[in-house]
């Protein structure tokens, strides 16, 4: 298991923990990867990715925790792909449950305006 924060250092507000991967340039790879999809999508506050096999055989898990976040999604493809599929689905992923948290923010406001 490798971990890493902004630069290849330990960071309070991002980490990336990879399991089961043996292969270090895959691991960094995956680790930059991440990195370049947090940086492009600019998410306030604290966040942590685990990248670890599934249960299920030839899958692996994409685990995102950060402020009210926590989302798994499952990728089947071998381990030297991920650095390459990953940044997608991430990015596809978190904007889903940006667009859905503003989509249920602003119900919310407008039910409110009508009760008052």
């Amino acid at each position: 298991m490798l971990s890493f924060g902004e630069e290849g250092h330990v960071s309070d507000r991002f980490s990336v923990t990879v399991e089961g991967i043996e292969e270090v340039h895959v691991v960094v790879e995956i680790e930059e990867a991440v990195r370049e999809s947090f940086d492009e999508l600019a998410l306030p506050g604290v966040w942590h990715v685990t990248v670890k096999p599934s249960h299920i055989g030839g899958r692996w898990d994409i685990c995102v925790a950060g402020l009210d976040v926590r989302h798994r999604l499952s990728i089947s493809v071998p381990a030297r792909l991920l650095p390459t599929i990953i940044p997608n689905r991430l990015t596809e992923s978190l904007n889903r449950i940006v667009r859905e948290r503003v989509e249920s923010t602003a119900e919310r406001v407008l039910t409110l305006q009508r009760v008052v």
